[in-house]
C-alpha cells in the first residue's frame, strides 16, 4: 500500500524505523493503527451523520474505535512479549450505523474494492483479527453505547 498523504507517509516511515531497529538489536516494537478514535464527548459530532445516513461516507469505510478500547490495546501491547516488530489495526468489529457492510460497499464502490470474508453483516471495514489472535484484544464498547438509532447522543446516566 502506498501512502496517500504526509500523515500516512509519516506512519509508514515510523514503522520502517521500527523494522530497522529490530533488525539491528534485540529491541521489540509494536505499532498500533487505530481507526477514527472516538470518546464519549464526540460520538454525536463525528459519527451521528453516518448513523443517520450511510451516504455520509468516511474514508475509513465506517470504522471507528472507542478511546477506552484503544487504551486497552495499548496496555496489551506494552505488556506483550511478542518478538520483532508487529503492526496491529485497532477498530471496532461493527461499522458506524450497523449497516450491511457488503451491500453498502457495493452500492458506493461497485466492484472496485475486493471484499474479504466478513465475520458479521455489520462488519467494520478494518479487520482486527491479528490483534485478537496475537494480543488477545477485543473491543468492548460501541457507538450504540453513546448514540441512538438517529445518531443523537444518549442521555448521560445521572448520579
Amino acid at each position: 500500500m502506498e501512502p496517500q498523504d504526509p500523515y500516512a507517509l509519516s506512519k509508514l516511515f515510523g514503522e520502517e524505523l521500527c523494522d530497522a531497529a529490530v533488525r539491528r538489536s534485540d529491541m521489540r516494537c509494536i505499532s498500533i493503527r487505530p481507526s477514527h478514535v472516538q470518546h464519549a464527548g464526540n460520538y454525536e459530532r463525528n459519527l451521528g451523520a453516518q448513523v443517520r445516513d450511510a451516504g455520509n461516507l468516511s474514508p475509513n469505510l465506517w470504522s471507528y474505535v472507542d478511546s477506552e478500547d484503544l487504551a486497552d490495546a495499548i496496555v496489551l501491547a506494552v505488556e506483550s512479549d511478542i518478538p520483532g516488530h508487529e503492526v496491529f489495526y485497532i477498530a471496532n468489529p461493527d461499522n458506524v450505523g450497523g449497516r450491511d457492510f457488503a451491500a453498502v460497499l457495493k452500492e458506493y464502490y461497485g466492484d472496485k474494492i475486493q471484499l474479504r470474508e466478513l465475520s458479521r453483516p455489520d462488519a467494520s471495514g478494518i479487520s482486527c483479527a491479528k490483534a485478537e489472535r496475537m494480543l488477545g484484544w477485543t473491543a468492548k464498547r460501541s457507538w450504540r453505547d453513546h448514540l441512538d438509532s438517529d445518531g443523537r447522543a444518549l442521555e448521560a446516566p445521572t448520579g
